[in-house]
């Protein structure tokens, strides 16, 4: 018998703030906050940003304790919701980030893995490598009715040096998600300068905190937002921490912010993400 799954945090977020659809904010699951309080200082340094919406993404399948175990999982968020039914800051939803695996489309059907019940589903990479096979394991979930949203590209080390990859599985109807650090250089010059080329090139759709402390990894948008601003213009920076999350979180059609352009035009990918190429025949419907 499988596992039931509740949903919650199902409120509408308020328009005119910032969404985070990428956090940890579930304490004691993976290596986000360790204790309740710590749970407490990001929730009010994410509503003093001015961020009104946040997603509950914990990482399941790498970093989460208790061999991934769906009953504990479903206690950290029966009791989040418990403690936060009355906030009136902040609109709560349910999500995950999933580390890339075989049988990734099984799993998110089965334990609710998506962004608030919507077809799209954060999934992570290795921090040095894209695993061979995965563009025909996102080619079965878009079959499966998924729409992969890669967590924060410009962390990766090969998309880093090979950002046609990340082009190519953009272009196949894949999103990908910016870190807000990133931009502002938390996670180092490389990584910024990684992260200024995918957002010139269109290679990423939304910017989020992914946020696991209160300390070095805080769920803060607008250093994000200002320094993105600054490379795009105001309203393509606005629309990816308010537009494009909304469109996530009500299951839409995100806006278009401009078509991908490959960084790197001419260069292969030597069969790095295996498969032939297929053509994508499912579309998303409001």
């Amino acid at each position: 018998m499988g596992i039931k799954v509740k949903v919650y945090f199902s409120r509408n977020s308020d328009r005119g703030s910032l969404i985070d659809l990428h956090t940890h904010l579930l304490p004691d699951w993976d290596d986000g906050p360790e204790s309740w309080e710590e749970t407490q200082k990001m929730v009010e340094i994410a509503a003093a940003d001015g961020i009104g919406a946040v997603c509950l993404t914990p990482h399941l399948f790498r970093f989460s304790r208790y061999q991934d175990s769906q009953e504990v999982l479903e206690e950290r968020f029966n009791r989040f919701y418990e403690q936060y039914q009355e906030e009136k800051r902040i609109s709560f939803f349910r999500g995950a980030e999933v580390f890339i695996h075989p049988d990734l489309v099984q799993e998110v059907e089965a334990r609710n893995l998506s962004i608030n019940r919507s077809e799209y589903v954060f999934v992570e990479f290795p921090s040095d490598q894209v695993p061979a096979g995965t563009r025909d394991l996102f080619y079965r979930m878009m079959l499966a009715g998924y729409t992969p949203i890669i967590s924060h590209p410009e962390r990766n080390d090969l998309l880093g040096r090979q950002p046609e990859i990340l082009y190519d599985l953009i272009n196949r109807g894949c999103l990908a998600q910016l870190t807000a650090g990133s931009l502002a250089g938390s996670f180092g010059s490389e990584v910024q300068k990684r992260a200024e080329l995918f957002l010139k090139h269109h290679l990423v759709q939304l910017m989020a905190s992914d946020a696991h402390d209160s300390r070095n990894r805080k769920p803060v948008l607008s250093r994000g937002l200002e320094a993105a601003a600054r490379i795009v213009g105001r309203e393509t920076a606005e629309a990816m921490v308010r537009e494009v999350p909304q469109a996530i979180l009500d299951n839409r059609l995100i806006p278009e912010l401009g078509r991908p352009v490959c960084p790197s035009r001419g260069r292969k990918l030597f069969g790095l993400l295996g498969g032939k190429k297929k053509k994508k025949v499912l579309e998303k419907s409001d």
